[in-house]
């Protein structure tokens, strides 16, 4: 099959899956009147709520809600992203992705290719015999069969030692450059390798692919610890180091522990702390938190207590809240990291250490806030009370009323002073315009990056990524729907336009720059090329918020159109009652 479009490979891969046969090898299926019906794979049930049916091709559990089509349950029962079921079920049913995606797929492949035979290079190197890296190693704690589980790697103190093999390899000398396994020496014009007498923690992605590597020096020298350079593969801020291997640990232990470094993954992990990842030599990014909200709902801030640790964690707790995770935050008794706590207490303490000293994150922002107060004295408790409420005042009203309860009484303060402090924060937000909000709202999902959409959403996102251009005072609008924003590159671009929004400035293509990469500042100047926009940008702008209204009407209406011609006599009423009365509204707003 030949196709132009992604969107129209998915309508092949449609045609071609009966829904009822993808699920039902995986979930026992029988026949309900014109539906199947089986036990949720979603959620634990005695009694069978979770419906298929075979002539809308849709699924949904009247038990949690879970509601898609073949590619939605893929993309649940895999913790896949939208990609990637697409390819999965077009290999299951022979269909070919002839896209921009599959081509950009290809087009990486070389690349992927060469950080393979890079990582088998490195890996062969610390299994030699007498080398510094396997000495390092072994001083550190870390068992072969650790080294082997990573992938673990030695660059030897050789000018070109890999450069040299992957050159023979047939590998070009720009691709090694591009992917930051060699440079050219500007007083030799040489070649020469980016990683040299260094300790290698290849980076691999959740597709098992060899993505980028951090090398630790040594002995001195700096920097101690060297990352590949952003390349056509390896963005750092999107990726989390260990990952591929602990994804399931961290979904089976029901929470992810989120610490700083290559070695303390390693560490805890060979001590038999598997639910664990690290950032890339960076501070934790909204696309890392995503990623990692597609195995668990719950983490775990494990970093050093210095004060790089302590902002880390404060930077953090918001990025990772925003991504509708639970946070909790800890930092390691004795000033120590966590690989040198495990090796010297063992795992069983290091879980107990975990339990008894880690603080959800409110708990930790105000003892953050007191550490910087001076409580004894009236300017210092003010000083705490005001911050505390400030804090208080982002909650949603139930949790602040909890910690409003429970600040009061650790600190000595009147619950009503600081009830009134609160309110009164929060009134004064809610009076200002907001900037830069960050959540899509109430009931609002957020667009999962990667995800495909129809043409016309791609269109919506560039027309208003245009007008945003054109028109700054436009973006807290546009914030406040981010499910405009559906492809990756245009996610990338409202972030890094999220980084630099200021009230009452246009945004400029310079200060962006900086912020995107390759692929979104391409698309960014395509859309300032080719998207006009008529004298009256403010109903253009009215224009795209309303399409998106009814798009998103059209869709639900959709949506429980499917529920109801799945509900059987068992089904409450109540609830049938509610979805008959919101379809009867969104019909009538649709006709105005």
């Amino acid at each position: 099959m030949e196709s132009n479009s992604y969107s129209a490979a998915v309508e092949e891969i449609k045609s071609r899956c009966n829904i009822v046969d993808l699920i039902s090898p995986l979930v026992p299926l029988k026949r309900a009147g014109s539906n199947y019906k089986g036990c949720c794979p979603f959620h634990k049930e005695k009694t069978p709520s979770f419906v298929v049916s075979e002539s809308r091709q849709t699924y949904h559990c009247f038990g949690c809600g879970e509601h898609g089509d073949a590619f939605k349950f893929i993309e649940k029962y895999y913790n896949k992203t939208f990609p990637e079921a697409v390819e999965q079920l077009a290999k299951q049913y022979g269909v070919e992705i002839d896209t921009v995606y599959a081509r950009q797929g290809k087009k990486k492949e070389p690349y992927y290719e060469a950080n393979r035979l890079a990582a088998r290079f490195f890996y062969s190197g610390i299994c030699a015999k007498g080398n510094r890296g396997f000495e390092y190693m072994r001083g550190r704690g870390i068992e072969p069969a650790t080294i082997k589980k990573f992938g673990i790697g030695y660059a030897d103190a050789g000018w070109d030692s890999l450069s040299g093999y992957l050159k023979k390899q047939g590998i070009d000398e720009g691709m090694l450059k591009e992917i930051s396994l060699a440079r050219t020496s500007q007083k030799s014009g040489k070649l020469y390798d980016f990683f040299r007498d260094r300790v290698i923690f290849p980076i691999i992605n959740t597709q098992g692919r060899v993505i980028g590597f951090g090398g630790r020096i040594l002995g001195d020298g700096e920097p101690k610890y060297l990352n590949s350079l952003e390349s056509l593969i390896f963005q750092k801020g999107q990726n989390l180091f260990g990952l591929n291997l602990t994804r399931s640990e961290i979904q089976k232990e029901g929470f992810a522990i989120m610490v700083e470094g290559y070695m303390d993954v390693v560490g805890l992990y060979q001590a038999g702390v598997k639910n664990v990842a690290a950032s890339l030599g960076t501070a934790l990014t909204e696309q890392q938190a995503r990623l990692l909200a597609r195995y668990t709902q719950k983490a775990v801030l494990c970093y050093d207590a210095d004060n790089a640790g302590r902002k880390a964690a404060l930077r953090g707790i918001d990025v990772l809240r925003n991504a509708g995770l639970e946070v909790r935050v800890m930092h390691v008794e004795d000033g120590k990291d966590p690989d040198e706590y495990e090796k010297k207490h063992g795992r069983a303490e290091f879980i107990e250490m975990m339990n008894r000293v880690s603080k959800s994150d409110i708990d930790y922002k105000v003892s953050v806030i007191a550490e910087g107060c001076d409580m004894q004295s009236t300017d210092g408790r003010l000083r705490f009370f005001r911050r505390a409420a400030e804090d208080l005042s982002k909650l949603s009203p139930v949790e602040s009323e909890l910690y409003i309860k429970k600040v009061a009484a650790d600190y000595g303060f009147s619950e009503g002073a600081l009830r009134n402090q609160v309110q009164g924060d929060a009134s004064a937000k809610a009076s200002q315009p907001q900037p830069r909000p960050r959540d899509s709202g109430e009931g609002e999902e957020e667009a999962p990056p990667g995800t495909v959409y129809s043409d016309a959403d791609v269109m919506l996102e560039k027309t208003v990524i245009r007008l945003l251009m054109l028109n700054g005072s436009y973006f807290p609008r546009a914030a406040a729907k981010r499910e405009l924003f559906v492809t990756g590159e245009g996610l990338e671009i409202f972030s890094a336009m999220d980084d630099v929004y200021r009230e009452d400035a246009d945004f400029e293509l310079t200060d962006l720059k900086d912020r995107l990469g390759e692929n979104a500042l391409n698309y960014l100047q395509q859309i300032l090329d080719e998207i006009r926009i008529g004298e009256d940008d403010k109903k253009a702008f009215d224009d795209c918020m309303e399409r998106l209204e009814q798009a998103k009407r059209a869709k639900r209406i959709t949506e429980i159109g499917d529920i109801l011609s799945m509900a059987d006599p068992d089904t409450d009423p109540v609830y049938i009652k509610q979805l008959t009365e919101e379809l009867v509204t969104l019909n009538q707003m649709n006709k105005r």
